[in-house]
């Protein structure tokens, strides 16, 4: 959609593209409602997330339940109760909202590491913080590919969009 100009972006140092909100915001309003820009998937994208901020957790787990996309999101309040349901079931995408200090989430992430490097199959996590020099340890390529630290701070609208180029990008 980026190379054919359906949506605006620009290229990070790193290679990594960044697309912009408002791009995406208005491609939303150009598609008449219940079309469809692709073949339907077969299968919902499952999508786990941890929200930290208790104002966030309420508002996102209200707002779930309207998106219109081929999602199964489960929220959780903490990173045990979500670990759990990581390791039982498979999963496409992890979301980690972090408040807590930064030795706390240095702690998470290392956990996380873990995890990711005890599984056959990868899930690409997504952890959102504030903190500006949280980093993962790559310890293996495998998680150079399925960690993502990013710092900002988490709205319903941002994560809304993200969800769109997720499963868009699956669809692909």
């Amino acid at each position: 959609m980026v190379a054919n100009n359906s949506l605006q972006a620009w290229k990070m140092p790193g290679g990594h593209r960044r697309i912009s909100l408002a791009s995406v915001l208005n491609y939303q309003k150009l598609i008449p409602a219940g079309h469809q820009t692709s073949a339907p998937s077969k299968r919902l994208c499952k999508v786990s997330m941890v929200i930290e901020s208790p104002q966030l957790f309420k508002q996102l787990a209200k707002e779930a339940t309207e998106w219109q996309s081929p999602l199964k999101v489960s929220i959780f309040k903490s990173l045990p109760e979500a670990l759990l349901e990581l390791i039982d079931q498979k999963h496409d995408l992890f979301i980690l909202q972090m408040n807590s200090p930064h030795q706390q989430q240095e702690k998470m992430l290392e956990i996380l590491q873990k995890l990711m490097d005890s599984r056959q199959k990868m899930v690409h996590t997504l952890i959102l913080t504030s903190e500006t020099d949280l980093l993962p340890n790559y310890t293996s390529a495998s998680i150079v590919n399925s960690i993502q630290v990013v710092k900002i701070d988490l709205t319903s609208s941002w994560l809304s969009a993200y969800l769109a180029g997720f499963v868009a990008q699956r669809s692909n």
